[in-house]
């Protein structure tokens, strides 16, 4: 029975700012190293061909190791596996800035590869407690938890520029930042939910839910979670877009200073926090399939509009609606997938965020191939093709 939300017990109440405190400690962590990856470029005196092979080590890390995470979650349970997981980043991460120390890109690719693996481990775990902590809430907190990640990732990269500014050297840095990360995420795991009570059924009622209430074959699996997994691939573009393009976008195609194009990720990054603020608060008034398809619409919507706005500001209100659409899209992916009636628990989640970490590899350079090719407006209107998919798919009824 789902424990109402204005009397929820002491431990709920605590599970619920652990679950937060682990996501925003997942984000920390990372982050700091990233904060100082141009060091790390000149360092190991990198190419730019081969830093770009460099950083996408830790979204490889998290493809390869396919439906591991689930598995690590139903033996070792959600609360061991984000402790035992951001030690094994923690570690890694020292892996990857001795390697930098000592002049070896290998050792510090193969750093960021292992790092990569125990994230997609405590992104299921974490993201597994926080449905938990919704589920006995009886309303929607997931987008909050994600805007901890927000946070935490905004503390990890100011700590990584301190350190870079005070020139602390790259390895004692990631080892005390580790350390920190570490304690932190083992006290938080400590006042997570058990497992021992599974979690309620999905809503029937509820046209967004899963109509399913016997172990899916295969053919429903796909019909079930591809929709899910494009919900979470429109959200993860507009990502991509503000982290790698919208520089860009604004300084070849608006005709901004390159010192200045940086602007448009900001917005976007910060149209998508306060998305993910009052996230929460719409899909209780709305539902969660509404929300979605508002929430697609926008992503539709600003992605086409910064990609042929005649000018800066309109460029830069369209990356702002897109983040603002892309707040919420794969917190309900994850929660909806993980209520899939029949499979194994965390199964749905293990999925959809290896599709999206797998998808993330190709998007960035399926970008520049479609703009060497064409443009870059024509590049992004592609990407939104995602978006208009994942709607109209959510347009359709239930399967039964």
């Amino acid at each position: 029975m789902q424990t109402s939300e204005r009397h929820p017990s002491l431990p709920l109440r605590r599970a619920r700012w652990a679950a937060m405190a682990a996501f925003a400690t997942n984000g920390a962590l990372p982050a700091s190293l990233l904060a100082r990856y141009a060091e790390v470029k000149e360092t190991l005196g990198l190419s730019p061909a081969l830093f770009g092979v460099l950083v996408v080590g830790l979204g490889l890390g998290g493809a390869l190791v396919l439906h591991l995470p689930g598995i690590v979650s139903r033996r070792l349970g959600v609360a061991r596996s984000a402790t035992f997981g951001t030690v094994w980043i923690g570690g890694c991460l020292i892996l990857a800035a001795a390697g930098v120390a000592l002049g070896n890109p290998w050792l510090a690719l193969a750093g960021l590869i292992l790092a990569g693996a125990g994230d997609a481990v405590v992104d299921v775990a974490q993201n597994s407690q926080g449905i938990r902590v919704q589920e006995q809430y009886g309303r929607s907190l997931l987008n909050s938890m994600h805007a901890g990640w927000s946070i935490g990732a905004a503390v990890g990269g100011a700590v990584g520029t301190l350190a870079a500014l005070g020139g602390v050297p790259l390895l004692a840095h990631m080892t005390l930042w580790s350390a920190v990360c570490v304690t932190t995420m083992a006290l938080c795991a400590r006042r997570f939910l058990t497992e021992a009570q599974p979690p309620p059924a999905a809503d029937q009622t509820d046209p967004a839910a899963p109509q399913i209430t016997h172990r899916p074959t295969g053919r429903q699996m796909i019909l079930i979670l591809a929709p899910l997994a494009l919900v979470a691939l429109a959200g993860i573009s507009v990502e991509d877009i503000g982290n790698n393009w919208s520089a860009v976008l604004l300084s070849a195609e608006r005709d901004v200073a390159a010192a200045s194009a940086g602007v448009g990720l900001s917005v976007l990054l910060a149209a998508q926090f306060i998305g993910r603020l009052l996230g929460d608060r719409v899909i209780d008034r709305l539902g969660s399939r509404a929300t979605l398809l508002i929430s697609l619409a926008a992503v539709t919507v600003g992605i086409f509009g910064a990609a042929w706005a005649p000018n800066v500001g309109l460029t830069l209100a369209g990356l702002a609606l897109a983040g603002l659409g892309c707040a919420v899209t794969v917190p309900i992916a994850f929660a909806t997938a993980d209520s899939v009636p029949g499979l194994a628990a965390h199964s749905g989640v293990t999925w959809i965020s290896w599709i999206m970490r797998t998808a993330a590899l190709g998007l960035s350079p399926a970008i520049g191939l479609m703009s060497q090719g064409g443009s870059l407006p024509l590049a992004l209107s592609a990407v939104a093709l995602i978006a208009v998919v994942a709607l109209l798919l959510q347009l359709r009824p239930a399967h039964r």
